[in-house]
């Protein structure tokens, strides 16, 4: 409530492989595979297919993607609906850059490399989540996805230097459209959604939008469930074409267990005389474990123009998160060559952990925008404040259960006893940054992007205060050919003060990182075709790693430095073949002399759809892709995990308002370990995954 009062005052005050292709033109139209009525934050977004030709978060306002002096990838609805995503993380799957799936099959959150560190997640333009436990947000809400790669701390602040993945809701239309959808799947999948829109007066200043889930599921670890229960209503006032105010809220109840199994390197990768460890293999306690997460937020997001030159925006969120913890993990750390108990290679002692978390956040971005001309030169000028306060108590407990649990044929209940839980030292963080942008046009060719923030970041722990200081900057110079060719160069900045505390309750030192990239961008004029082709130097400091002593921990490994190249292409062929085709070269080297772990120099992906018909008829369509994962090592560079190749697929029938489909991840289901590191650990990749969807429209 303390949290909360605060937030008031400020709350009223503001009311990818290169393709030759020859492509028809083609203007924006609604695919029969988009989501409901498409919407982004901050106005409409043109897409065809899976092109889109406008993005908002790299710049915050409404700039074309092959004007922005930066790597970025859209996974639009019409993507994230073929492809069949269950998670947020399956839709980071095909994008250049981003190693999904990096530590497995983990129900705790959507973690994934984006070059090669961890990245910050935002929802409608605002931070969504504050330290190591949150709710999952569920895909079925969203309208589409942007992976903004490298430093963005000039215009967020808090971000990391791998760079960004920036959410947008689907909100309220005005004109009316209903959805409702049942899936089936393998691991007793069964999930309902619906999704209604439309005016609620005959002026049409207003219109609603009402989004639910239910699901009823368990997972690929035997014990361990994927329920949630999440409605998000919404409502839009526009009273008039420069005006518009939406209130979204999001109650969102899931009820999961610890899928991450922390298993042992022989079993796993290695070989062990009694084979390998089940990949179902739940190595905590049924009536113990548990990761519970309850999410209550209120969000506001305002525009208004006042003119031809002046816009203003503020969104702001309010959200209370309340996180259960509880599981037990193998003790594969004291001797990560033997870890385990007896001769015959079965048994190991467990380690038990508990972390109940209650956060209470507070985000608000407010700027105003500018377009002007000065001097013969185009210039659309961003100047704003942000603002977030973050809350969390916590209950936590650790034990030691000496008991050898079976790898190979478990027995639970075996005289287990649960931690004993006590209050630590509560946190409370507050971060306040300043910034400007200014994109510039001159002549008929020249872009440039220049940007500069102040943040001033405080964090207390108990009786403890840290207070940071830091100034980014951003410059980026870009020339358009007539032809569609628009080469680019930019310097970025990333400045992340880290709200969590690590296992002991020890604040972090603030993230700090700095990239070069140099990029081409290649969109012919009216095709729906969007080659980018990137290069980037990127040094961090005070990065987190995985902790060697300590599952659940990270610390601090000083500093790194990563170099990469970049292909992505997406295009639409012949109003039949919509393709997506990716490659990634990476090299990451922190100054300690180790490798990071679970991060392969070279991935590629392809994924293509075949509309028999045409892309925006009825009939029937055919999906197909391959994810290419090359090999990764631990920290040390002696324990190789082997490359890999993972097909998924797709076919789907629409008829009218109906619309059938079956999707399939890992189609020929290949067990893998997805990454292992030197402190004893190993992770399954996921299995193969197969969904039904029918859904119907009216």
């Amino acid at each position: 409530m303390i949290l909360l009062k605060k937030s008031l005052p400020l709350m009223i005050a503001g009311a990818f492989l290169p393709l030759a292709a020859s492509a028809q033109d083609s203007t924006p139209s609604n695919d029969k595979a988009v989501q409901l009525a498409p919407v982004s934050v901050t106005g409409t977004t043109p897409v065809t297919g899976y092109v889109s030709t406008e993005g908002s978060a790299a710049t915050k306002t409404d700039t074309p993607i092959i004007e922005t002096p930066q790597a970025i990838s859209v996974v639009s609805s019409a993507q994230m609906r073929d492809q069949g995503v269950l998670t947020v993380q399956d839709a980071l799957r095909y994008s250049a850059g981003v190693r999904a799936d990096a530590y497995g099959v983990d129900s705790r959150g959507d973690d994934a490399f984006l070059r090669g560190t961890s990245f910050t997640q935002y929802l409608d333009g605002l931070r969504q989540y504050f330290g190591n436990s949150y709710a999952r947000t569920e895909p079925y809400f969203l309208d589409r996805l942007e992976i903004v790669r490298g430093p963005s701390s000039v215009l967020y602040g808090q971000g990391t230097t791998g760079g960004l993945i920036a959410l947008s809701s689907k909100l309220p239309q005005f004109t009316a459209a209903h959805e409702v959808e049942a899936q089936w799947g393998n691991n007793a999948r069964k999930q309902v959604a619906f999704d209604f829109t439309g005016p609620l007066d005959k002026a049409g200043h207003w219109a609603y939008r009402l989004i639910g889930v239910y699901r009823d599921a368990n997972s690929q670890i035997d014990h361990v469930p994927d329920d949630r229960k999440a409605i998000a209503p919404s409502i839009t006032w526009m009273p008039d074409s420069d005006t518009r105010w939406t209130l979204l809220a999001n109650l969102q109840f899931d009820h999961n267990g610890t899928s991450l199994n922390f298993l042992p390197h022989a079993g796993t990768l290695l070989s062990n005389p009694n084979g390998r460890i089940d990949t179902r293999r739940f190595v905590s306690e049924p009536d113990f474990d548990r990761y519970d997460t309850n999410q209550r937020a209120v969000t506001s997001l305002f525009e208004h123009r006042f003119n031809d030159t002046w816009k203003f925006v503020q969104n702001m969120r309010y959200s209370h998160d309340n996180v259960d913890y509880r599981t037990l993990y193998p003790n594969v750390y004291s001797d990560p060559s033997y870890p385990f108990l007896d001769p015959e290679q079965r048994t190991v002692a467990r380690y038990s952990y508990v972390s109940i978390n209650r956060h209470k956040r507070f985000v608000t971005d407010t700027h105003a925008e500018a377009d002007v001309d000065v001097a013969g030169m185009q210039h659309r000028v961003l100047i704003g404040l942000d603002v977030g306060y973050s809350h969390t108590d916590s209950r936590q407990g650790n034990g030691y259960d000496a008991i050898p649990f079976d790898l190979y044929a478990p027995v639970y209940g075996n005289g287990f006893v649960a931690p004993d839980v006590f209050p630590v030292a509560s946190s409370r963080s507050r971060q306040t940054g300043v910034y400007l942008q200014d994109q510039i046009h001159w002549g008929e060719h020249w872009i440039a992007t220049l940007g500069l923030r102040h943040d001033r970041a405080t964090l207390t722990t108990g009786d403890t205060r840290s207070v940071d200081n830091a100034t980014t900057s951003r410059f980026g110079v870009m020339y358009r050919f007539d032809n569609g060719l628009v080469p680019y160069v930019s310097y970025t900045e990333s400045f992340q003060p880290l709200d969590s505390l690590d296992f002991y309750n020890r604040p972090y030192e603030p993230l700090r990182g700095k990239q070069y990239e140099a990029g081409v961008k290649y969109q012919p004029v009216g095709s729906p075709t969007l080659i980018t082709a990137t290069y980037y130097d990127l040094r961090e400091e005070n990065r987190l790693a995985p902790d060697p002593a300590n599952p659940l921990n990270q610390i601090q490994s000083g500093r790194a430095k990563t170099h990469g190249v970049e292909l992505e292409a997406s295009t639409r062929i012949a109003s039949h073949v919509d393709l997506i085709g990716t490659y990634t070269w990476t090299q990451a080297r922190p100054d300690d002399g180790s490798i990071v772990a679970g991060l392969p120099k070279n991935q590629g992906s392809v994924w293509g759809v075949y509309h028999v018909n045409d892309a925006d008829s009825d009939g029937f369509s055919f999906g197909l892709g391959a994810r290419y994962i090359g090999k990764n090592t631990d920290e040390t560079g002696r324990l190789h995990v082997p490359e890999k190749t993972l097909f998924d697929a797709m076919v789907a029938y629409t008829s009218g308002p109906w619309r059938f489909s079956v999707n399939a991840a890992n189609l020929t289901d290949q067990v893998y370990a997805a990454s292992c590191l030197a402190r004893g650990d190993c992770f399954y990749g996921p299995r193969r995954s197969i969904v039904g969807t029918a859904s119907y429209r009216f």
